[in-house]
């Protein structure tokens, strides 16, 4: 029995690396969203380790004082433009996820159609191997009637 071979391996190949290429792309962006919202939290927890309530009763001087209010207003800054690039990573990630699926849900069509016309052609096949054999098997049994007719 031949082998089945599918005309459409070339475009079905493609899609598969398209489908991968995709997937790198969306697990960039993902682990790109991912280490803003570390950083995120990392500034929010310094944020809140600088509160005028964290410096307790101890006395600073003014320099000191103001050391503080700037760092602390350096980290708000850094907090606010952080969360804008998530939003903006957040917004890629969802572009490239829907190309990821599209990409995926291409591939999936071609294979699906591969594995159905794999089907019918291994089903072809075996009809037809069947049908040899029945043959073989006529012209045997003929043969035997024929022989037996002589006897």
């Amino acid at each position: 029995m031949r082998r089945f071979s599918f005309r459409l391996e070339p475009f079905l190949r493609i899609r598969t690396y398209r489908e991968k290429t995709s997937e790198l792309e969306l697990a960039r962006v993902v682990g790109a969203c991912v280490a803003l919202r570390g950083h995120l939290q990392d500034l929010k927890r310094e944020i809140q380790e600088h509160t005028p309530c964290s410096i307790g009763g101890i006395l600073m001087d003014l320099s000191d004082l103001q050391a503080r209010n700037a760092y602390r207003a350096w980290l708000e800054k850094d907090l606010r433009s952080t969360q804008e690039r998530l939003t903006h990573t957040e917004m890629e990630r969802e572009k490239k996820q829907e190309q990821y699926l599209s990409a995926s849900r291409d591939r999936k069509i071609l294979e699906k159609l591969k594995a159905r016309k794999a089907e019918e052609y291994y089903d072809a096949q075996w009809k037809e191997e069947f049908k040899r054999i029945d043959e073989v098997s006529d012209r045997f049994l003929l043969q035997a009637k024929v022989e037996e007719g002589r006897e």
